[in-house]
């Protein structure tokens, strides 16, 4: 089909995915329209996912859909904002039209799921990549930063970590179907691959931490990395007790401190902040000191494990 067919038909895998509170026009125009409450601040973030790097090149496109969709809303639950709408831009090669449909149902499936709204977006031919940008709203002077880790703050982190790492070892084989993903629960044979390609954008927990963290960032490029993130915007150090680190069921340490793509939030807090977080499960691993690195630790003294975590240009 042409590409003007091929774009109805992805709106139309889209439905009422398009639609949402705040949106005023969805996709079909040059450019979408939104409102956005006067005490309110617009969020915004973008990413682009490469095939290869970001997905494996063999997955279904309703995989790839859930994943890039999720991994992107969590950028606005880390900076506590509520989800409003997104664009989506795909370069597309040619006889992949049934994928991008299958894409479009993923990326509608998994917005539901985040509520957000996709209201328009870019096609093009080319090599395979998607660009994701997101967009959300926090009450004014509301929203959260990496900048505002303080010495004596703790750390903590939410959820298991570990388990999107552990999948990268499975990657080269077809993976369940997304209702089987769904389903699965920690322990599962498949629950890696589900984290992997079903992120969870911690919504809900990023708009509590409003006026509560210091400090908070989602886990993107690894644990250690993303807090090396937090500490040079804050331009603070910190010390990390590796055996309180919550290891997801069949994943290594190592996985766990560098693997990334658990999109779990990791923030800082005055000691006690767990006590206003009742509901949600997050895990006290480390505390902010004076310095400017990550110090890990195991049995109270340093240790030299690998945790990197993902750079792009290295």
């Amino acid at each position: 089909m042409d590409e003007f067919a091929l774009i109805d038909a992805i709106v139309a895998a889209l439905g009422g995915a398009a639609a949402g509170d705040g949106i005023v026009l969805g996709p079909g125009d040059d450019g979408a329209i939104a409102t956005v409450p006067a005490d309110c601040e617009l969020v915004s973030s973008i990413d682009t996912f490469v095939v290869g790097v970001h997905f494996p090149a063999g997955a279904p496109g309703e995989h790839v859909g859930h994943r890039v969709l999720g991994a992107s809303v969590s950028d606005l639950a880390a900076m506590g904002a509520t989800p409003l709408h997104a664009l989506v831009a795909v370069t597309l090669e040619r006889d992949r039209e049934r994928w991008v449909l299958d894409l479009a149902r993923g990326l509608a499936s998994a917005a539901r799921a985040c509520g957000i709204a996709i209201v328009g977006g870019n096609l093009a031919r080319g090599p395979l990549d998607i660009t994701v940008s997101v967009h959300g709203i926090a009450p004014r002077g509301s929203a959260l930063r990496r900048s505002g880790a303080r010495v004596g703050d703790r750390i903590f982190v939410s959820g298991n970590i570990g388990a999107a790492g552990a999948a990268l070892a499975e990657l080269g084989s077809a993976p369940p179907p997304i209702a089987t993903l769904a389903k699965a629960r920690p322990g599962d044979a498949c629950y890696d691959l589900a984290r992997y390609y079903l992120p969870q954008p911690q919504i809900r927990l990023g708009i509590a931490l409003r006026g509560i963290a210091s400090a908070a960032i989602d886990v993107s490029d690894g644990l250690v990395a993303d807090l090396g993130h937090v500490c040079r915007a804050s331009r603070v150090g910190a010390r990390i007790d590796l055996e309180r680190v919550p290891l997801a069921p069949g994943a290594v340490l190592e996985q766990a401190v560098a693997a990334g793509d658990d999109y779990e939030l990791l923030f800082t807090a005055p000691h006690g902040a767990e006590r206003l977080l009742a509901g949600f499960d997050v895990t006290e691993i480390g505390e902010v000191v004076a310095g400017s690195s990550v110090a890990l630790l195991r049995g109270g003294r340093p240790t030299d494990i690998a945790a990197a975590g993902f750079r792009h240009f290295d």
